[in-house]
């Protein structure tokens, strides 16, 4: 999971391009699940990969979060 904090810090510009508003779920350095509320986000990631171990980050608006 440490992993995962790190590729979203690594690949915050790319992230934010695509994902700015939405919630993600990662999982092994992979966007899993994407929604408008974490929730979403949730249910996307366990259809893809049920029980997986993954975090989920809000994507904010403003290009200076993540």
């Amino acid at each position: 999971m440490t992993d995962d904090f790190a590729w979203l810090t690594e690949h915050s510009r790319e992230i934010f391009e695509e994902y700015a508003g939405k919630w993600i779920a990662v999982l092994n350095g992979e966007i899993i699940g994407v929604g408008a509320t974490a929730t979403e986000a949730a249910e996307s990631a366990e259809a893809a990969h049920p029980g997986g171990r993954y975090i989920l980050e809000s994507v904010d608006s403003e290009s200076e979060r993540i």
